[in-house]
């Protein structure tokens, strides 16, 4: 009887001590303090870890700045990006901006063609749908050129934006001439699905480059926002242009070549910024012939 109590007296004791016992993983967290910014991390139980702003007395500008890094630029800026990022971001935001303007000169340029058309409306709708047709034709032939487009991403992206150029500078010029409306814009809208195809092509390679702690998503994806973000502002400026200074063939004939040559000096800066480091014929043939020269000097070299 004594040992069957002393049981259940033990039994009571151990379900006691299991209520109070702390948990086997307790939440682990931490306060950081920097430029009056207080933050509270904690790790979960499922391993993820979480932030918490607790206060952050800095000025509106300074959290005005710091929300827009936040947003258009990856994780970790600018340590978790190679030297040059900025630069290239820079430029990137400034050709987008006047890539959205001209495209909205040549919409309205191309408008203006088809309406002064003297066709039925079916003939006009017919055109255009052609027209918009040449643009994949473009991207299947540069598709097939994509294998060039590795060892030179730099050269290829060039050439897209002054394939597109070309291409919307001719949909700019076709109300000039509105018989060949087709032929035109269909040309036009060839020479910029091929620079659509190049560009895509070659931006992987290009955000390869900077992706230093294996952020290259986080790269692609801020970059991507900064795109979005000036081709809405390059709209905007160019709504404002269309219904101003270029509301005629004479102010786009001005103001149409000056966007174009800033939007391909952006681009060449884009690339200077970008550190692509890959084999291209040019570096191999330099190579070659260096190493040739230093096998010629000496050619004991070989035998070691």
């Amino acid at each position: 009887m004594n040992l069957l109590l002393d049981k259940i007296k033990m039994q009571t004791k151990d379900s006691e001590q299991a209520k109070v016992k702390p948990p086997d993983n307790p939440p682990l967290y931490w306060t950081e303090i920097s430029d009056s910014v207080s933050r509270r991390f904690q790790f979960h139980p499922d391993g993820q870890l979480s932030m918490k702003l607790l206060d952050d007395s800095r000025s509106v500008i300074h959290r005005t700045v710091d929300s827009f890094l936040s947003k258009f630029f990856p994780s970790g800026y600018p340590y978790s990006v190679s030297e040059g990022y900025l630069r290239y971001t820079q430029f990137r935001a400034l050709q987008h901006l006047t890539s959205a303007t001209l495209s909205v000169l040549s919409t309205q340029s191309l408008l203006f063609a088809a309406g002064l058309r003297p066709t039925p409306a079916q003939a006009t709708a017919v055109s255009w749908i052609l027209k918009d047709g040449m643009q994949h034709v473009g991207k299947l032939i540069c598709s097939n050129l994509g294998a060039r487009m590795d060892s030179e991403p730099k050269s290829w992206r060039i050439l897209a934006d002054v394939l597109y150029d070309l291409g919307t500078g001719l949909e700019v010029l076709s109300p000039m001439c509105p018989h060949l409306f087709l032929e035109v814009a269909g040309l036009g809208n060839f020479a910029k699905g091929m620079a659509v195809v190049a560009a895509r092509a070659t931006r992987l390679p290009i955000y390869s480059s900077f992706a230093k702690e294996g952020n290259l998503s986080d790269l692609f994806a801020k970059g991507e926002a900064i795109s979005t973000l000036f081709n809405v502002v390059g709209l905007g400026a160019g709504i404002f242009l269309a219904s101003t200074v270029c509301s005629s063939m004479q102010g786009k004939l001005v103001v149409g070549p000056v966007l174009s040559v800033l939007h391909v000096y952006s681009v060449v800066e884009e690339m200077r910024a970008a550190p692509v480091n890959t084999l291209n014929p040019q570096r191999t043939a330099m190579i070659v012939a260096d190493f040739l020269k230093v096998l010629k000097l000496n050619p004991t070299m070989w035998l070691h």
